[in-house]
């Protein structure tokens, strides 16, 4: 039986890692993978809506001003905002063509440095400037010029500091695993490389 009275640890794994640790870990990857699934709802709009703006169109010789947009906008909106889910499913791409040659423990190091001197800054900056410029567009009622629509543009552009922040978060549980892993030599957890 685990510490924590029924959690699941990876195997073998007791007292040596912080308990406060695999809450965490279990808290955000939980938070990743609902926010993950909602935002996917967004695929359904976008079939429901193009399937509308097909049918009016070709159907009834009637084409839409807003479908050309709104599809553009909830499909990058999605692309940003499930980054964070695709950090926790491990779908990122990775380019090293030694890393399967390292060690459990060197690839934790390595990932823990990427985390704290490439990742972290660089979200942090894309947020902030994000921000500076989704607010901008709300102080301004930006709106698009790329149709006769001319849909407020601030939704759209406060998708990037909210993915940025979403990555963030899943950042601190990646972190934590990196720790687990260099201190014990192994994943915390093994993920299966997917496509999303």
């Amino acid at each position: 039986m685990s510490i924590d009275g029924g959690a699941s640890h990876p195997a073998g794994v007791g007292r040596e890692f912080p308990h406060a640790f695999y809450t965490i870990i279990r808290a955000i990857d939980r938070f990743s993978d609902v926010t993950g699934k909602l935002i996917s709802l967004t695929m359904l709009f976008l079939v429901v809506t193009i399937t509308y703006e097909v049918v009016m169109r070709y159907g009834f010789n009637a084409p839409t001003a807003w479908v050309y947009e709104s599809s553009f906008m909830a499909n990058g909106a999605a692309f940003m905002l499930g980054c964070g889910y695709a950090l926790y499913k491990g779908a990122h791409v990775r380019t090293d063509i030694y890393w399967e040659n390292f060690s459990e423990r060197t690839k934790g190091i390595i990932d823990m440095i990427s985390y704290v001197l490439l990742f972290y800054p660089v979200m942090i900056t894309f947020m902030v400037v994000s921000y500076d410029a989704a607010m901008h567009s709300w102080d301004t009622g930006e709106r698009s010029q790329e149709s006769v629509w001319r849909v407020i543009m601030w939704p759209f552009r406060a998708t990037i500091p909210l993915a940025a922040v979403l990555l963030m978060i899943q950042g601190v549980s990646e972190v934590l695993k990196c720790w687990y892993q260099i201190q014990f030599g192994r994943e915390f957890e093994h993920k299966e490389k997917i496509e999303i």
